[in-house]
């Protein structure tokens, strides 16, 4: 897979067998799984080499990107399945909007060793402060 600085909205083809609903699964070096609380502080991080796909399992997020100079918003929604991918250099983080945890699995794609800064808190630029606060609302901003 070639590396691009775009993040990709790919719909998430699902068959039903029974009672059960199945997904593709992603190629990957580690599978992560989160759950994200409602009302937690919101940050942004930066994977140095590392894409992370991410498929929301249950509840609703806002995942946050910084793309292009923006801050851009991309709700997702249990009931409309998507693998998200973010490709290393992409500042992004996720906003519980809901009352309910979120779950969240990570099929890592790595693109070297991890870096110890990947997972700290990355500061917001000045001038996109009030697009962030508006965003996060009266939620507290983790600071590095």
């Amino acid at each position: 897979m070639a590396l691009t600085r775009r993040v990709e909205l790919l719909p998430l083809e699902r068959t039903a067998s029974g009672n059960a609903l199945f997904s593709h699964a992603q190629p990957s070096d580690e599978t992560l799984i989160a759950d994200l609380a409602p009302h937690q502080p919101a940050s942004i991080f930066c994977h140095r080499r590392q894409t992370d796909q991410l498929i929301l399992l249950r509840g609703s997020l806002e995942l946050v990107v910084l793309e292009d100079g923006r801050l851009v918003c991309i709700p997702l929604r249990e009931d409309e399945p998507m693998l998200v991918r973010i490709p290393p250099g992409v500042p992004h983080g996720a906003i519980n909007t809901s009352r309910h945890y979120a779950t969240v699995v990570n099929a890592v794609l790595r693109h070297g060793p991890p870096d110890p800064r990947d997972y700290m808190p990355r500061p917001m630029p000045t001038m996109l402060m009030e697009q962030w606060q508006a965003m996060i609302g009266d939620r507290p901003l983790t600071v590095s």
